[in-house]
Order: structure tokens, then sequence, then C-alpha cells
């Protein structure tokens, strides 16, 4: 366990090198961080960290989970230190539900959140709930998220909890076909969902979501889903790939 000794200023503004060694506490000395928690990603921010380390006496919590940058977001679990005023702010407790960090459609989503439009959101297959907490943070307006996964469902509320969300996400363990039509209407969709997910959401839109944000695709069948929104009436405004997964941000026109 080690401080990372530095004036609490300059350790804000050059938080982003240190949030790898895994911070769980400010103190007067500087940042208490556990980098045994996330051994891989906290040797190399070791190796690049700006400032004096010194090994700490006390370790004030031990993460049960990874603390990471996110496509500009500090995602953190509730051992954790929180990062400073200024940064954008995800925490995850450990769980069952898709979407860890590390998976390429989730950071591509997280980046299309920003060209979307501020209204109420539906996420479909809302799995550990990080999208529907940035879409909070980001514009402050409610979401409903469904997902079948009980084990999803209980990680994404326990998640929500913690950040102090659960008054703003609505949570419903079900198929998005199982929703009545008026749940779905005038809602930005984030669909992060495999092929078949997106047909079937397809299928219950009736007219042009203000916005959707859809991942979770790769290979032949991107073209046909995308093809999909377009005779919606919806029209891409951003476009995203990772590998063999891609990701688009769309409007209604």
């Amino acid at each position: 366990m080690v401080t990372v000794r530095a004036p609490r200023e300059e350790l804000e503004r050059s938080f982003g090198a240190i949030v790898g060694i895994q911070p769980v506490a400010w103190t007067a000395d500087g940042l208490v961080c556990s980098p045994r928690a996330a051994p891989d990603i906290a040797a190399a921010a070791l190796a690049d960290c700006p400032f004096a380390v010194d090994i700490a006496d006390q370790v004030p919590a031990w993460p049960r989970t990874e603390a990471r940058l996110l496509a500009g977001w500090y995602l953190r679990g509730p051992e954790h230190a929180p990062g400073p005023r200024s940064s954008r702010e995800l925490i995850q407790v450990p769980g069952e539900g898709f979407g860890p960090g590390g998976h390429a459609t989730t950071v591509m989503c997280l980046a299309a959140l920003a060209r979307m439009p501020a209204a109420p959101a539906l996420d479909v297959g809302c799995g550990s709930g990080l999208l529907s907490q940035a879409w909070v943070r980001v514009t402050g307006c409610e979401v409903l998220a469904c997902d079948p996964d009980h084990g999803a469902i209980d990680q994404a509320a326990r998640s929500l909890e913690a950040a102090g969300l659960e008054q703003k996400v609505f949570l419903r363990c079900a198929l998005v076909q199982s929703l009545p039509v008026e749940d779905l209407a005038g809602r930005v969709v984030l669909a992060n969902l495999s092929a078949s997910g997106h047909r079937t959401l397809l299928d219950r839109l009736e007219v042009a979501p203000p916005g959707v944000v859809a991942s979770g695709i790769y290979g032949p069948e991107s073209r046909e889903i995308l093809d999909a929104y377009r005779e919606l009436g919806m029209r891409v405004v951003s476009a995203a790939q990772r590998g063999r997964w891609r990701c688009w941000g769309l409007l209604a026109r």
C-alpha cells in the first residue's frame, strides 16, 4: 500500500495519472492507494506516476473492483476515493451484470452520449447500469432501465444506490418486448445489444426516438441494423469502431 505525496490541488490536476494506482483515501499527506487491488493496472500507473510514492502504514479500504478512466469517466468502486469535483464519476459494485469497464462497446457508448439530446432515456439491456448512471450525470434526466437478468438488475440497483442516483433510474427486470409502447415513446434509447436484441427493439419502436446510441453489433449484421434504424427515420451523427465492435449515435431526422 502506498501514499502518493503532493499537495491536493496538484494531485487533483493530475488525477488521471493516479487512478490506476487505485486511490482509496485523501489525507493531509496526499492520496493513499491500494495497488494490490488491481496489480496489472497499477504497475504501469506506478511507473508513470509524476509524484513521490511512499509505503503507507495503514490502508483505509480494500477495493473489490478496479478503478480506471473510461472514455473520460472515473469508474470506481464504493471503496475507492472520490475524484476531484471536476471529474465525471461512475460507481460500480461487484456483480454479474454486463458492462465492465474494459468492454469496447461500453467505452464507445459512453463517448457517444454527448451527441444525444437531453431527454428521458430508455436503457435496454442495462446490465450493471453504467450507461444509465452516465445519462443522469450528463443530462439530469430520468432513465427507465430494463434487463431480463435478475443478477444484472441487482447489481445496477446497488450501484445506483452507491452513486446516489436511485431516485433517477427506474429499474425493471423485463424484456423490452414486455414494456408498454407508451413507456418507449419520446425517450432517447441506449441500446448496447446483440443484433437480435436490436431487431426486437426496432420491432417495438413505432416512430423514431429523439436519439439512439446503438452498439453491441459486429460483422455483416452491422449494415443490416444500421439500415433498419435509417428506415425508421434516424440519421448517423457519430460512428466508432473498436476491433470488431461498432457503435453509432443516431438522431431523428
